[in-house]
């Protein structure tokens, strides 16, 4: 992998970067925003492995918009647990 690449990460490892950090600050309309952006910004990217993560983005991002409560302890909800993992997963990998 280039330099330029490795400085520059993908969009879909900068929208879970917001999401993640507005999740963890708690601020639950910041939440509210960095879900919607992640499930609507458009994809515009030829590269499969960038669709493949913006495809799990926002698989992410729809199944959170599900839960009734997204600030519960972490370790009384799997779900919730397995999406910051995943989200992390995506921010420390680009």
């Amino acid at each position: 992998m280039s330099a330029a690449a490795q400085d520059y990460p993908s969009l879909a490892g900068r929208l879970a970067e917001d999401l993640l950090k507005a999740w963890l600050s708690g601020d639950a309309v910041q939440v509210h925003t960095e879900l919607e952006r992640s499930l609507t910004v458009p994809l515009e990217a030829r590269d499969t492995g960038e669709q493949e993560r913006r495809n799990l983005l926002q698989a992410v991002a729809k199944r959170m918009t599900m839960c009734p409560d997204l600030f519960e302890v972490r370790a009384e909800s799997p779900a919730l647990d397995l999406y910051a993992h995943l989200l992390w997963h995506m921010v420390t990998r680009d």
